[in-house]
């Protein structure tokens, strides 16, 4: 009987509590000029906003504690859309108590002007949460951030000089920096999630080979494998890019609205797929593009808006796929109509959607320039099928020589004297992604990637 009396008062006891930390979780209050929401814990608090709204102006000084209601509480979070569109504000100060920045926390706060110092606290920097900052010039994350979401700094238009990654970012979402004007990108060299190698200026994606965020400034290196959606979106600067014959994929929105591309674009014969958007709005590019020979697919809107294009080519024998998702509009608005295309291929391609009489999204006219295919393709090597399971053809080029295999550190994997290029060749390699180098007898060298299943 007192043990069962025992029980029930325990488990109302317990219930009490809970009760009246649920209660605690969603109290509100005002302390200065700020609105907060006491936490789960009931002794951490988040700030929700200000109580002016958008018309918050002058200094935002966010404390390391509030009291309320005779209790005191840590201030540990900044609230999604605290101070969203709180254009009048001028200078942000956050306390070294604040782990999490919430989605768009300080979005549109267009007033912050200076560097920005994220303190050592802060672990997770959520989607938005400073876009749009126009005023903010530098950058300081601490060592304590894990996580950056997508958009984060997306079009913080002055935001220069040098960006550092710190060791403990695990996540780093798409589109973080994109519309920046940084000079240089660095990671710590002690993260083993995302590296900067050979000095790239850039962000890559150790376990993957990606490129996932790029500067002005950046080179992509010959052991990345595909560049990033919005890797280089509205980059302000970037004026060139040389893609390495390791690529494999271009992703979308890649290198789209960056209006300071010029010259000729040329998408090596690696490459298999160009992602939607991937250059869209590209209006600087005013040379030649060169589509590579083993380009296979093509995203809606992938080339629209590059007006200033003179001349187009096509290395690729059969006419790679043209996505329809959304109309295509892959070569609208595109400023060519003609496309040189490999001998004895015009025909597929004024058969397939690649062909557009009236030039309004696609080319009225093909070109069978065979000197001027095999000249910019010099260097061409393709392995078919490809991806495959180990056995293969070369193709590409007449002589035979020596054939070397790296994976995607440049690690050599096995060398192969290839007598007769149209011969099937077989090697037993682990699936996934290599470099192919055949130096024939006059050494010269072709290059391709390797896909294996």
């Amino acid at each position: 009987m007192k043990e069962s009396l025992l029980n029930k008062v325990t488990l109302l006891s317990t219930l009490i509590v809970l009760l009246a930390l649920t209660g605690r979780a969603q109290t509100t209050f005002t302390a200065g000029n700020l609105n907060y929401q006491v936490n789960d814990d009931g002794v951490s608090v988040t700030v929700t906003g200000h109580v002016n709204g958008y018309d918050a102006a002058g200094e935002l000084n966010i404390p390391e504690s509030v009291s309320h209601g005779g209790n005191d509480y840590t201030v540990t979070a900044i609230g999604s859309c605290a101070f969203l569109y709180c254009f009048y504000l001028t200078d942000l100060t956050i306390p070294n108590t604040v782990t999490t920045i919430g989605d768009g926390a300080f979005s549109y706060c267009q007033g912050f002007t200076g560097d920005l110092v994220i303190p050592n606290s802060v672990t997770t920097i959520e989607y938005g949460a400073f876009q749009y900052c126009f005023g903010l010039t530098g950058l300081a994350l601490s060592n304590s951030v894990e996580t950056i979401g997508d958009y984060a700094f997306n079009s913080c238009d002055n935001l220069t000089g040098t960006l550092y990654i710190p060791s403990n970012v695990t996540s780093l979402g798409g589109n973080s920096f994109g519309y920046c004007a940084l000079d240089s990108i660095v990671v710590d060299p002690a993260n083993i999630f995302y590296d900067s190698r050979n000095d790239c200026n850039a962000i890559i994606e150790t376990s993957t080979n990606e490129l996932i965020t790029g500067c002005k400034n950046s080179f992509i290196p010959n052991t990345v494998a595909s560049i990033g959606y919005c890797a280089f979106r509205g980059i302000d600067g970037l004026e060139s890019v040389v893609f390495p014959e390791s690529l494999v994929s271009i992703g979308e929105n890649a290198f789209a609205f960056c209006y300071d591309l010029k010259g000729d674009l040329t998408i090596p014969n690696s490459v298999t797929t160009i992602g939607p958007s991937a250059f869209f709005d590209c209006q600087g590019l005013d040379g030649t593009l060169t589509i590579g020979v083993s380009v296979t697919f093509i995203g809606d809107w992938a080339f629209r808006n590059c007006w200033a294009i003179t001349s187009a080519v096509s290395l690729a024998p059969t006419p790679p796929a043209l996505d329809d998702e959304l109309g295509g509009l892959v070569f609208d608005n595109f400023g060519t109509s003609t496309l040189t295309v490999p001998c004895e291929c015009s025909s597929d391609y004024q058969n397939s959607n690649w062909h557009d009489p009236y030039a309004m999204n696609g080319f009225a006219t093909f070109i069978e320039d065979c000197s001027a295919v095999a000249e910019a393709g010099t260097d061409a090597m393709t392995v078919y099928p490809n991806p495959t399971k180990g056995a293969f053809h070369i193709g590409g080029i007449a002589d035979g020589g020596l054939l070397t295999v790296s994976d995607m550190s440049g690690r050599t994997i096995a060398y192969k004297d290839i007598v007769n290029p149209n011969n099937m060749v077989s090697l037993s390699l682990s699936p996934g992604l290599y470099l192919m180098t055949l130096t024939t007898r006059d050494g010269i060298r072709h290059h391709t990637q390797l896909i294996v299943k």
